[in-house]
């Protein structure tokens, strides 16, 4: 088969090859399909072609002309004119400018102007939007408007009675067309105006080639990318294609059953995921759809419940992911016999000969969510938008957690919600859930700067006549299945649902995805009502009055029993809620429940009530009080005083001697081969910990206990980890060492099976304790305190040893005399006044203790500011420095900073630990408590680091903290494109003081003559701080 260069020339041969073969039905108004040969549309747009010229309403490319760009608009709807129009188009050599009918006049005005139209063919009916759009553009006389011409042009009357038309001379050769642009489809504006993506003949012939080769019947508008390519894929294929006419016959199951009926041939359906909603719900739907050989959906995600029902009812569903810039990627097209994955789209595989996994790269974005890239060199890409010629799509997948190249796309970036407490919502993955729910057409959750979500719920029409109580209790279900599989801080409570009224329009972009800028702005008032409510801003009258004490520990249990949604028969008064294992949001909506509920005489709780009275005693008693007409205030412990409880109330161990069991093996920790337990793997210095013990061949085990779904997550995430910091080939090579398992370290025994706990207790010589949060310091805490236990539980006459990888934060607040040293400090005012770092302090002394207590040596690694690490320079880009750095993209300034810097580049801090930990022990019988201040022994300046930052082709201006900190504070507030605006407050709070607090140096002496890795470590110099740059241009942190 000859090579095919362009459209033109596509529609050529097919004409030649099959003239008679009926490629494309469209439906009357009486559901009759009108069908259309090859040789019929041919014939057909070269009469409209000729019809366009002869009559000088377009004139078309001039014979030779290779190089001129000519774009004329089209808006309408899916119909024979439509089809013809496109094709006549093609052969006078314009590019084709596909307007949805959606669009507003502003934003059509904005696609001419910006793909230099100049000219628009319109629809009769679509004539009010297109006149409305000529008037916003800048100069209306740049664009004329040509009314469609009727399809009387090219009947088969007109094609009869002028034969000489219904053949037209191309005006290049094919392969002059290849790099000409044929076709322009916009994005859907969700984020502002639509942008107009350009494809060329190559491209557009590119994209056909992902092709089933089935008869099919698609419910997606021509307008859009996936329905225009399902047109030309059937061209291709010389596969017939019967089109659902959208914007002329409503989209219900019945019609396209109707439909389906009247084109017995079709094999396969192509739409999005409401008409497979629409057609799931009737017995004769799913029966239409089990007798189809594929059925894709694109444009939007498919919820689960609804693909899950699809695929055990027997059809074969697929699913599509593609980009209009981009062209189709990947589908989930499989072994539909033995693979039910409808929702894992391949990137490669015996179904996926495309190559495109060569092209395909993809970031992690945190939380086991990764951005899709693609590369320069698809053939079907049209469009860049980063440095190194790759498209940033903007869509988050997760990894299949055994298949390799296989991804579930989960939601938008721009979907993000960020909470009012900097916690993350991916609002999709509830959507999806909710609108699987027979009662509910469509569900947008909103919260964003919020302390917890809500959800706007439109009903379906079996719905529509239920009160919004009424329907509330039918889809409380799926509510409770969608909190089952969110995380705490995105739960959705029942009196957060807004029910909207029945045929309520919910602004959707062509492709079926809803527009949720546009949502949030026009719904902005309902949304602002919600909250008003659920935070008790309401009138008095009619909230409940409070006769006692025992009336107000009444009705502070029960709000907290329909809040945690969980018995609490066993949570005695005064138990600390915390402790009962209440969570940030809870606290709210519980705080939120009193003040919309109970009568306060016009107080106003606090937003920390809860935190400030962790009891329900203790609220009972507040309640009382403000009820009465009083003011309290909060009962506050001092952070002083809490730490110095936390360390009693973990303070003791229990420890039996043990009989010698095995005498063999004596080395510095009494074993030969030595077993260890890590933590904290799937973050950086975790992964070189793990390096670092995988090159040490007396280590014959490490077991990795990471905080995961399952066993199989917790691999993944930690392979992922190693990936990304270039240490992947020695993890792999040494699979058999490694145990990777799913724990939860302040659970009872680690959250383990009793037999796996016992085998990690019977066999481990050394524990390094190197994971740690900044939220939930007491449940972290607990987990360093049962990681001890299970040193301590080791049969050996010497328990395991076991290493806290502590802060330098844990001591920076001494204030001398002289130098913080290697010891633990018994004043708790030493640790910073940030929660992370008192934690931190709380557990150095807990390793006093056990150590004092029993045989265990628990040692400390206080770990100072770690940076990239010397052979890659691969340095998180969440951490502070980082999106200091950053600001050289985003604000085009850095700071001066008067500070002398002790930077360790991260593999050598794991260098460093590794020889720390091999330290031979000091005394007997008891056990010790070694100290070790891991940061670099030599210091750097930071008005070195900015010269090396330049060197390394960085462009900055550095201005006086102050200044950077009010340009920060003026940046745009997107913390997708400006990552560095999600620390401003800490940013604020360290560096935007009149006078830096004094900061005293810490000791070294001990550490270095104990780590030779340490006394050899590199500086921050110019080579390495090259190296951090190269890394962040590699993952396009940086520019």
């Amino acid at each position: 088969m000859s090579m095919i260069y362009s459209v033109n020339q596509l529609i050529a041969e097919r004409t030649r090859e099959f003239p008679d073969l009926e490629i494309l039905g469209i439906p009357d108004k009486n559901f009759n399909y009108i069908k259309y040969t090859f040789a019929e549309l041919d014939a057909s747009a070269s009469l409209l072609a000729h019809h366009l010229r002869d009559n000088g309403l377009l004139n078309g490319r001039s014979k030779g002309d290779a190089t001129s760009k000519m774009t004329v608009g089209l808006l309408g709807v899916s119909n024979i004119s439509y089809v013809v129009t496109e094709m006549a188009l093609y052969r006078l050599g314009y590019c084709v400018l596909f307007l949805s009918p959606n669009n507003s006049p502003p934003a059509i005005a904005h696609l001419l102007t910006n793909t230099n139209a100049t000219h628009m063919i319109v629809q009769d009916v679509l004539l009010p939007s297109a006149t409305a759009a000529i008037a916003h553009l800048n100069d209306p006389s740049s664009v004329t408007i040509i009314n469609q011409p009727p399809s009387d042009v090219f009947s088969a009357a007109s094609r009869s009675l002028s034969p000489e038309k219904t053949r037209w001379n191309p005006v290049l050769e094919w392969k002059d067309e290849f790099l000409l642009p044929v076709s322009i489809i916009h994005s859907s504006g969700s984020t502002g105006f639509p942008k107009p993506i350009i494809a060329t003949h190559k491209a557009a012939i590119g994209n056909l080639a992902m092709n089933f080769g089935l008869t099919s019947l698609t419910t997606l508008p021509l307008y859009h990318g996936h329905g225009h390519s399902n047109l030309y894929r059937a061209i291709s294929a010389a596969k017939p294609l019967y089109l659902f006419p959208t914007g002329s016959i409503p989209l219900t199951s019945a019609n396209v059953i109707k439909l389906l009926k009247q084109a017995p041939d079709v094999e396969a359906l192509y739409g999005v995921p409401l008409a497979l909603k629409l057609l799931a719900e009737t017995p004769e739907g799913l029966q239409v759809l089990r007798g189809l050989k594929l059925v894709m959906f694109g444009g939007s995600a498919c919820p689960d419940e609804l693909g899950d029902l699809l695929v055990n009812e027997g059809v074969r569903l697929v699913g599509h992911y593609g980009l209009t810039e981009m062209g189709q990627l990947m589908t989930s097209f499989r072994d539909f016999e033995t693979d039910k994955g409808w929702n894992w789209v391949r990137a490669k595989g015996p179904y996926m000969k495309t190559g495109v996994n060569d092209y395909l790269r993809f970031e992690d974005r945190g939380g086991d969510t990764y951005e899709l890239f693609v590369l320069d060199g698809w053939h079907t890409k049209v469009m860049s938008n980063q440095p190194d010629g790759s498209y940033a799509s903007k869509d988050l997948f997760i990894k299949h957690p055994t298949i390799p190249d296989t991804y579930k796309y989960i939601g938008r970036i721009d979907d993000t919600l960020v909470m009012v407490n900097g916690e993350k919502t991916n609002p999709v993955p509830m959507e999806l859930t909710l609108r699987s729910s027979p009662y509910i057409a469509d569900a947008i959750i909103f919260g964003a700067g919020r302390t917890q979500i809500g959800a706007l719920i439109l009903s379906t029409e079996i719905a529509k006549d239920c009160s919004p109580a009424e329907l509330v209790k039918l889809v409380s279900p799926l509510v409770a299945l969608a909190n089952a599989q969110a995380p705490s801080h995105s739960q959705l409570a029942t009196e957060a649902l807004v029910i909207l009224p029945y045929g309520t329009v919910i602004p959707r972009a062509d492709k079926g995805s809803i527009l949720r800028p546009r949502v949030y702005k026009e719904f902005e008032s309902v949304i602002n009502e919600v909250y008003k409510r659920l935070e008790g801003d309401v009138d008095e009258a009619g909230k409940r009055r409070l006769n006692s004490e025992a009336d107000a520990t009444m009705t502070v249990r029960d709000i907290i029993g329909r809040i945690v949604e969980r018995p609490i028969d066993n949570l005695q008064d005064d138990t600390d809620l915390f402790d009962f294992g209440l969570d940030s949001l809870q606290s709210s909506r519980i705080r939120n429940a009193i003040q919309r509920e109970i009568y306060l005489c016009g107080n106003k709780l606090s937003p920390n009530a809860v935190f400030e009275h962790p009891s329900v005693t203790a609220i009972a008693r507040l309640l009382v009080s403000l009820s009465s007409g009083k003011e309290v205030a909060p009962v506050q412990t001092s952070p002083l005083e809490i730490m110095l409880e936390l360390v009693k109330k973990y303070s003791y161990f229990a420890y039996t001697p043990k009989i010698h069991v095995n005498g063999a093996n004596e080395t510095a920790n009494g074993s030969v081969t030595r077993v260890v337990v890590l933590t904290g793997a799937t973050g950086s210095l975790g992964a070189y910990i793990l390096d670092e013990l995988l090159s040490d061949t007396s280590v014959v085990t490490v077991y990795c206990l990471c905080r995961a779904k399952n066993d199989a997550d917790a691999s993944s995430r930690i392979a992922a980890s190693m990936k990304t910091r270039k240490l992947l080939s020695r993890y792999v090579q040494n699979q058999a060492r490694i145990k990777v398992l799913a724990s939860d370290l302040s659970a009872n025994k680690l959250g383990l099976r009793s037999e796996v706990y016992n085998e990690i207790a019977t066999q481990a010589t050394l524990v390094i304790h190197n994971a740690w949060a900044s939220n939930s310091f007491e449940t972290h805490i607990r987990g360093a305190v049962n990681l001890i236990h299970l040193a301590l539980a080791s049969p050996r006459s010497r328990p395991a040893d076991f290493y806290f990888a502590s802060s330098i934060s844990a001591v920076a607040a001494w204030r001398g005399p002289g130098s913080i040293p290697e010891a633990i400090i018994d004043d708790p005012s030493v640790a910073q006044g940030l929660g992370y770092a008192q934690s931190k302090w709380v557990t150095e002394k807990i390793c006093q203790i056990a150590s004092q207590q029993t045989p265990v040596r628990a040692g400390v690694l206080r770990i100072g500011q770690m940076v990239g690490d010397s052979q890659n320079g691969v340095w998180n880009e969440t951490e502070a420095i980082s999106l200091i750095i950053k600001c050289v993209d985003t604000i085009g300034i850095l700071p001066k900073l008067d500070e002398s810097l002790s930077w360790l580049p991260v593999d050598y801090a794991a260098k460093t630990i590794i020889d720390l930990v091999n330290v031979p022990r000091r005394r007997e019988p008891f056990g010790e408590c070694p100290v070790w201040n891991v940061i670099h022994p030599r210091l750097v300046s930071w008005s070195s680091i900015l010269l090396s930052l330049e060197h390394s082709g960085l462009k900055f201006t550095a201005l006086p903290r102050h200044e950077w900190i009010k340009a920060l504070r003026a940046s745009p507030t997107d913390e997708v494109s400006n990552p560095s605006r999600k620390l401003l407050t800490f940013f604020e709070s360290k560096y935007g003081q009149e006078e830096m607090a004094a900061r005293y140096p810490l000791l070294t002496v001990e550490t270095e003559q104990a780590s030779e890795s340490l006394r050899d470590a590199p500086i921050a110099d110019v080579e390495l701080v090259g190296k951090w740059v190269a890394a962040w241009r590699g993952t396009n942190f940086l520019a």
